[in-house]
């Protein structure tokens, strides 16, 4: 008699319930395998995604400094001294 109520009838002989547990269990694992070859794929693709973002950003640093435009910046932002300030005010 089936105590879980589900509808399924039980085997008759052990050897096929024995059978049957393969049978479920293998589909689960199969699965499970589908579905982790799936993730794996996407893993795959976020650490390529990855690896071209850090690529990218230290192209641009070495392009930034090898390119001298640093250096441009750097004296940009220096202060020039103002050729019209009176002589007296600038200490010796």
């Amino acid at each position: 008699m089936n105590s879980n109520g589900d509808g399924k009838p039980e085997p008759v002989d052990p050897e096929t319930a024995v059978r049957l547990l393969e049978l479920e269990l293998m589909q689960k694992r199969a699965a499970r395998q589908m579905a982790g070859r799936r993730w794996g794929g996407l893993r795959a693709a976020s650490f390529i995604f990855l690896f071209a973002v850090i690529l990218g950003a230290l192209l641009a640093i070495y392009f930034l400094f090898s390119s001298g435009r640093l250096d441009e910046l750097r004296s940009r932002d220096d202060p020039q001294p103002n050729p019209s300030a009176p002589a007296s005010s600038r200490t010796p």
